[in-house]
């Protein structure tokens, strides 16, 4: 299967921090956030090639990390065009670039917003989309507030994990698990990105509305992350997963 990381954002929120680098390569430690999530994909074998969509703005960046990194596995770097924020393609859109790409076959696909940093090991993700390969899945994680929970897509599901509700940012969250950005799609759910953007028409910036929108369609199922995660979307996100990041650099 296909990994596709979704690095096309330009960050607005963390200027002037991210003017010039985008998020994905910003450092925690000695690392981007980006060689966090490569070096996890690299020990799961059933990932055979990286996809990393960027914009037009940073292709250069990226292209020059790649050119610099020893990863085993290829990474190939798609650009949507986009060199402004007012010109971005939205996520949804980025998403079907890089299966439009010629790099991903007819493969199943994991899906990774890229301005995310987490511990939890993505082969215990994986376990269960191996066992039921007919349905998607969506990474979870308790973030324990409601004030917290309403800043991220918030999830309810049955005894069986079975996701039975999806809202975008909600002003009262029902849970507080939250959608944090890690996804399985077995490949026949291509045609399901596609009704979204070119038959419905629905907004392409998000990739939680897609998520919200799939879930009344679809079976998707949530895999509860634990350890650490941090989206990193606040320069008070970036300093305490730069914290965290320290913390486990020390330890060893």
């Amino acid at each position: 299967m296909k990994a596709i990381i979704l690095a096309a954002g330009f960050g607005t929120r963390l200027y002037p921090i991210t003017e010039d680098t985008p998020k994905a390569l910003l450092k925690l430690g000695n690392k981007t956030i980006l060689d966090f999530l490569i070096e996890q994909l690299e020990v799961v074998s059933a990932v055979d090639e990286i996809i990393i969509v960027t914009s037009g703005k940073f292709y250069l960046d990226f292209y020059k990390w790649c050119r610099n990194s020893c990863y085993q596995k290829p990474i190939h770097i798609v650009e949507n065009n986009a060199f402004v924020p007012e010109k971005r393609l939205g996520a949804v859109r980025d998403l079907d670039l890089a299966l439009r790409s010629g790099y991903c076959g007819s493969d199943d696909f994991f899906v990774f917003c890229g301005d995310n940093y987490f511990d939890f090991p993505l082969s215990h993700f994986l376990l269960p989309c191996l066992g039921d390969p007919e349905n998607a899945f969506v990474g979870i994680y308790d973030v324990g507030e409601p004030s917290v929970a309403s800043l991220c897509g918030v999830v309810m599901r049955d005894d069986h994990n079975l996701i039975t509700d999806f809202e975008e940012k909600p002003e009262n969250p029902k849970s507080t698990d939250v959608c944090i950005g890690v996804y399985y799609f077995p490949s026949k759910y291509r045609m399901r990105i596609y009704e979204y953007l070119e038959l419905e028409k629905l907004n392409p910036d998000r990739i939680g509305d897609f998520v919200a929108w799939l879930s009344k369609k679809e079976s998707l199922y949530a895999v509860d992350f634990d350890g650490a995660w941090f989206d990193i979307g606040s320069k008070e996100s970036l300093d305490s997963a730069r914290r965290h990041a320290n913390v486990l650099k020390n330890s060893f």
